[in-house]
């Protein structure tokens, strides 16, 4: 356009959002990707030495930043262009620039990201369908996601303690009705008050033996307002602490001659 205007002081701008591809365009364009950078300094070479021809065109041609969405009509058309162009839709190949009309160099970066972005999605996929999966899902709609392992990351809470929390998610967990599910012992009994079932309910929630070391769980789940339940004890990571303490005073996991403390939780006996 540039060079085939008629006037004398024609001048032209173009605003990009993207900083990276503006700094692209003054580096030793050697990353992947700058093949396009070259070409546009390409073209804008090619006005430069036209306008040197005609020394009565002063044609300028000016690159600067400019921010995303702000109701700049062209900013929000190519905006609109590019997520079609994102979906897989193309203008006709006669109307694109030249260079475009071929197909164009494959970034090794992009295509590693977009398999180890593949295979995180048929994992999280996998994962979600799975026994584990969906008994985690149940208890946090996120998962799998970071949240939990920040959670049991906490420098107050001991590897031993983070263990059980995370077996009790999963619900792989050594209590009798699990125990009982793999041979590993005759009856699922609770060895607390001889109810049928240990299972994780009967342990966090209903066992009558541990009443006094539930009353702090009990207490913040009013502080909350909310009913003490297996989503809120092991889905909420403020709770972590305080389940790790309750854990912990019930003795059930506790081998002869170990010891966990846990800082921040109360404690009982």
């Amino acid at each position: 356009m540039l060079n085939t205007s008629k006037h004398r002081k024609a001048a032209a701008m173009i605003g990009i959002d993207n900083q990276a591809a503006i700094k692209a365009l003054a580096s030793d364009l050697r990353k992947p990707g700058h093949h396009l950078a070259r070409e546009t300094l390409r073209i804008a070479y090619t006005i430069d030495k036209a306008k040197k021809k005609r020394t009565k065109n002063e044609a300028t041609l000016t690159i600067r930043w400019t921010a995303g969405h702000e109701g700049i009509e062209g900013n929000e058309l190519v905006d609109t262009e590019a997520k079609e162009a994102a979906k897989g839709r193309t203008s006709d190949t006669k109307q694109l620039p030249r260079y475009l009309r071929k197909p164009l160099l494959i970034n090794p970066s992009a295509v590693k990201k977009a398999h180890s972005d593949e295979l995180k999605r048929e994992w999280k996929e996998d994962w979600r369908n799975s026994e584990r999966g969906k008994a985690a899902l149940r208890i946090d709609e996120s998962t799998p996601s970071g949240k939990f392992l920040k959670s049991i990351s906490n420098p107050k809470l001991p590897k031993a303690a983070a263990s059980k929390i995370a077996q009790l998610r999963l619900t792989h967990i050594p209590l009798n009705s699990y125990l009982k599910r793999i041979r590993k012992i005759d009856a699922a009994r609770c060895p607390a008050c001889g109810a049928d079932e240990e299972n994780i309910e009967h342990f966090l929630l209903r066992c009558p033996s541990y009443a006094h070391e539930r009353w702090s769980l009990t207490q913040h789940a009013r502080k909350r307002r909310e009913a003490l339940t297996l989503k809120m004890l092991l889905g909420n990571p403020q709770l972590t602490l305080p389940l790790a303490a309750y854990i912990q005073a019930t003795g059930r996991f506790v081998k002869p001659g170990e010891c966990n403390s846990i800082q921040g939780g109360n404690t009982a006996r």
